[in-house]
């Protein structure tokens, strides 16, 4: 094909040239920008409840839980953003030597010498459809599944693409399998076994190296223990959960409470300690400091003890139901 006219088609057998698929535009893609919109709806409804209190009162219980809410709010916002960035700046490219994924700040570079089979959309593997049982919260949002996860046929996969594993090519290694999701699937599939039957791909790199996935964070790799084990992730996240409806129930009750409130009563049911509402915001944050408490020992006892693990992290539950209980007693008995 001349040089010219080749600078307009991007499908050549010309294997120098880098050609680049975008990811699939599905559906789901398209709603990941609903979060930052919904998050920044929600901040500023929060901020005028915010600076509507403040002049009001200089500073109280509900002036504080309004701020976390509000900031909260934010970093859901800046999340939100982060992940729809994600989604739409996905792509494949064929250089010259690899393969490169590339998914907002993550870029993955997979050697053709690497590469021992490529299996198109849809491919039965031993005569059954590809599952993959993704890790943590991989395919949780819609149109974007990035992550790791298993699969009887395949083994590791990691995948970084927009539409389920049934849909998704996969381009196999001895050590992992990836999925991705580009336009044309049957124009990329042809096009990388092109390069892998030529030239361009280098016979020189050992067999058994495995592409490195992006490295976590020393904070990500931390946490890896807790989130990769179910049972684990589970208690974790209930004692999370609870104690952020404790902040929300308190948010929301705090405004009706009384200037003084009744805050401890006798074995005679008397009242014998009365204080400002904002002393009652020591009960969650107290909650959150056993449940922090408990899951940092938790994942040191992880790495010798399971059953300890999830001793401890079921106590941290148990703390957080009583500080829930105390809260709704204060607050319905001072209505």
């Amino acid at each position: 094909m001349p040089g010219a006219l080749s600078a307009f088609w991007p499908f050549t057998f010309n294997v120098s040239l880098v050609m680049t698929w975008r990811s699939q535009p599905t559906a789901g893609r398209y709603l990941l920008p609903l979060i930052p919109v919904l998050s920044l709806l929600l901040t500023a409804w929060l901020w005028g409840h915010f600076t509507a209190r403040v002049l009001l009162v200089q500073y109280d219980g509900g002036v504080f839980l309004l701020g976390v809410a509000l900031f909260l709010s934010l970093v859901l916002a800046g999340m939100g953003i982060y992940l729809a960035w994600c989604a739409f700046s996905m792509a494949y490219s064929l250089e010259p030597g690899f393969l490169l994924m590339r998914c907002g700040f993550k870029h993955l570079q997979i050697p053709y010498s690497l590469i021992t089979e490529v299996h198109g959309a849809g491919d039965a593997i031993d005569d059954k459809s590809v599952i993959v049982r993704w890790q943590g919260a991989s395919a949780l949002l819609p149109g974007y599944i990035v992550g790791e996860g298993r699969s009887a046929q395949l083994g590791r996969v990691f995948s970084i693409a927009n539409l389920p594993a049934a849909q998704q090519v996969f381009v196999v290694t001895h050590g992992m399998a990836y999925g991705l999701s580009p336009r044309n699937q049957s124009e990329f599939v042809r096009q990388l076994n092109t390069r892998l039957a030529s030239k361009d791909a280098p016979k020189d790199v050992p067999v058994d190296t495995v592409p490195p996935l992006a490295s976590p964070s020393r904070l990500a790799a931390w946490g890896a223990g807790l989130w990769s084990d179910r049972a684990v992730r589970t208690l974790f996240l209930v004692g999370l959960g609870i104690n952020l409806l404790i902040w929300a129930y308190l948010a929301l009750a705090y405004a009706d409470l009384p200037v003084r409130v009744a805050l401890h009563w006798n074995s005679q049911a008397v009242v014998d300690r009365i204080g400002d509402p904002t002393e009652l915001l020591s009960l969650p944050l107290f909650a959150l400091g056993v449940w922090l408490f408990n899951s940092i020992v938790a994942r040191w006892a992880l790495l010798r003890e399971r059953a300890a693990t999830l001793f401890l992290l079921a106590g941290a539950i148990a703390a957080q139901v009583i500080f829930f209980a105390g809260v709704l007693s204060i607050v319905l008995k001072n209505r």
